[in-house]
């Protein structure tokens, strides 16, 4: 996603609506500036209160494979 499809998420999501912003392993993918960027972007709407953040383990890792999981956001007021 890019920052102006996050925003517009973000913006007309209804209360409780969730999206699954990205799957796989974030910390080890923050080195990419896209994914940074839209990490951050997410992130800044959560301190702002309008979104909660959680993620859910898809699989487990071992020592050659790092876990999956899926991150995802959830509306939490309307900006209406």
């Amino acid at each position: 996603m890019n920052i102006q499809e996050i925003q517009k998420w973000i913006t007309n999501a209804k209360l409780n609506e969730s999206i699954i912003y990205y799957t796989g392993h974030l910390a080890e993918e923050l080195n990419k500036i896209e994914i940074r960027k839209m990490a951050n972007a997410f992130m800044e709407a959560a301190q702002q209160k309008k979104i909660d953040l959680f993620q859910k383990k898809i699989k487990e890792g071992n020592p050659n494979h790092k876990p999956i999981y899926e991150y995802i956001a959830r509306r939490l007021k309307s900006e209406r």
